[in-house]
C-alpha cells in the first residue's frame, strides 16, 4: 500500500485528472459502476460526508468532513481521506489526501463543463469564493479557456488579490481584477462560477442581466445551501446536473424545484452531452455540481496509475 500525500496529487497534470472526470461520466453512462447514496452526519454547521464506489476492479472509499468555520483557526473548511482498494480481493492499494483530491477533480468537473458548455473564445470569466476550490475552479477554467480577463469576488478582498496574484504567476497573459460586489462581477463576466458556503444567493439581478452567460454552482451541497437567485434558473435555457441527486442534495436546484419555479423535467444529466452534444451558442445555461464518489474513484486510479511513472507516494507497511 503506498500514501499518496497533497503535493504528490497537485503535481499530476491537470489534463490527465480533467480526463479521468471525462471518463467517470462515460462511466454513468455505461451503469458499469455502483455508487450508494453519500451519507450526511450533520453537527451543528459541521457535515461529516462518507461517499463509497465501486467499479469492477477497484472500489474507493472517502471520508469528508466540511467545518465552515475552520478559518477562523487558519485551517481548510475541507478535510478528507481516501481509500482506494482493489475490488477483486479487498486488498487497500493506496492512501489519499482525500482533500487534495476532492479539490483537483471538483477544479476538473467545473472546468470540463466550462470546456463543454462554452466557445472556444471567452474573453471573460468570473470566480466567487477565494477559497481551495474557488482557487482550483479558477485553474481549471484557465486550463480550458484563455480568457483576458479573471473577475474574483471574496468577503475578504484580500484573499479574492492574494488568489489573483497566484493565478497571474500560473496563467500568462489573463489580468486577474477583483470586483466590488457579485452583482458587478456577474455583470463583468461571460461565466460565473460560485464556490461559496452560501445560505442566501450572493446576487440579486434580473434577467436580463443574467442572459446569455454560463453559471457554475460548485458550492452547495445541502438543501438550504444556495450560491445563484431562482432567477438563474429560471432564465436558463438549459440546466444540467452532475448527478440527478442534486434535485434533493443542493439548494440552487431544490429550492425553485419547491417553490415551482422551474420544471424537474428541464434538469437534464450532464453525462448525456458526452453521448448526444447540443447547440449552446449564446444560450444561457447553469451547471450545478454536487460531487459524487465516482468522480473520486476515477481521480483516484488515474493518481494511482501514475503512481509508479511518476515515482509518487510512500510504501506503507501495515
Amino acid at each position: 500500500m503506498i500514501f499518496i500525500n497533497k503535493e504528490d496529487i497537485q503535481s499530476v497534470d491537470q489534463g490527465i485528472i480533467q480526463d479521468s472526470i471525462r471518463d467517470a461520466y462515460k462511466m454513468m453512462l455505461t451503469n458499469e459502476y455502483n455508487m450508494p447514496d453519500r451519507i450526511h452526519v450533520t453537527d451543528e454547521k459541521n457535515v461529516l460526508l462518507l461517499m463509497p464506489c465501486f467499479s469492477k476492479q477497484f472500489f474507493v472509499t472517502k471520508l469528508v468532513s466540511v467545518f465552515p468555520d475552520a478559518h477562523r483557526f487558519d485551517k481548510p473548511s475541507v478535510n478528507g481521506v481516501l481509500v482506494l482498494n482493489d475490488n477483486r480481493t479487498g486488498e487497500p492499494l493506496a492512501f489519499m489526501d482525500g482533500a487534495a483530491v476532492t479539490a483537483q477533480r471538483t477544479g476538473a468537473v467545473g472546468g470540463l463543463a466550462v470546456d463543454i458548455l462554452t466557445g472556444k473564445t471567452i474573453k471573460s470569466a468570473g470566480v466567487m469564493g477565494a477559497g481551495v476550490q474557488g482557487f482550483q475552479q479558477a485553474r481549471y477554467l484557465l486550463f480550458n479557456r484563455k480568457v483576458e480577463q479573471l473577475n474574483l469576488f471574496d468577503l475578504d478582498p484580500d484573499a479574492a488579490r492574494r488568489m489573483g496574484d497566484r493565478l497571474s504567476d500560473e496563467f500568462e497573459g489573463v489580468a486577474c481584477r477583483v470586483s466590488d460586489s457579485p452583482e458587478q462581477l456577474v455583470d463583468d463576466s461571460n461565466v460565473v462560477v460560485a464556490a461559496t458556503t452560501s445560505r442566501q444567493p450572493l446576487f440579486d439581478l434580473p434577467s436580463p442581466k443574467i442572459k446569455g452567460k454560463l453559471f457554475i454552482s460548485i458550492g452547495s451541497f445541502r438543501p438550504d445551501m444556495q450560491e445563484f437567485p431562482n432567477a438563474v434558473i429560471e432564465t436558463a435555457d438549459s440546466v444540467f446536473v452532475d448527478t440527478l441527486f442534486a434535485c434533493k442534495e443542493s439548494g440552487d436546484i431544490a429550492i425553485p424545484l419547491d417553490l415551482g419555479r422551474v420544471n424537474e423535467n428541464k434538469i437534464l444529466e450532464f453525462a448525456g452531452l458526452l453521448k448526444e452534444p447540443m447547440p449552446l451558442n449564446d444560450k444561457t445555461i447553469l451547471f450545478k455540481s454536487v460531487g459524487m464518489a465516482l468522480f473520486d474513484l476515477a481521480a483516484a486510479i488515474a493518481i494511482y496509475g501514475l503512481s509508479k511513472t511518476m515515482k509518487l507516494g510512500t510504501k506503507l507497511n501495515f
